[in-house]
């Protein structure tokens, strides 16, 4: 399994329900290619996940890079393992984190755009963000019907310890 992470800014902004779109549509294609991630979105900051077969992620990846509606794309992650995949919930699902109750619930306070700009070129940052943002959105499917039509695999929990 091929797991690749980058970063990437809107040329233009796009509104939710563009981007909710593009989500929608991504997740019935990675399905069909056996595909699983996670996309967030601050203020024209994209963090994205993709896992998969490499032979498959691969030129996903490199079409998504080429995509014209955003631009510095910048690679963060590419690693292969044989275990499964992190972010297996969902073929593809969308975070917006413009919400500072997102960001208090989460992470425990706020973050200014101009901080998240800076670290979002670290990939352990753009790794428990998109980790956390998943986790949070992985409850709230779990409460609401309507977000089962993105769901490819099961919830996943935290063990007690």
């Amino acid at each position: 399994m091929l797991t690749i992470a980058y970063r990437s800014e809107a040329v233009d902004r796009l509104p939710y329900s563009a981007l909710a779109d593009i989500c929608l549509f991504s997740a019935r294609k990675n399905r069909e290619l056996g595909v699983t991630g996670f996309l967030v979105e601050f203020e024209g900051i994209f963090l994205q996940v993709l896992e998969g077969e490499a032979e498959v992620v691969e030129p996903l990846y490199a079409r998504i890079a080429a995509d014209p509606r955003h631009r510095n794309v910048e690679l963060l992650l590419r690693e292969t393992s044989a275990g499964q995949p992190n972010f297996g919930f969902w073929a593809m699902n969308f975070g917006p984190l413009d919400t500072p109750t997102f960001w208090q619930a989460v992470f425990g306070s706020p973050i200014r755009i101009e901080e998240f700009r800076r670290r979002s070129h670290d990939a352990d940052f753009a790794l428990d963000v998109l980790a956390r943002a998943y986790m949070h959105a992985c409850i709230a499917a779990d409460v609401d019907a309507a977000t089962r039509a993105l769901v490819r695999g099961s919830i996943p929990c935290f063990e007690a310890a």
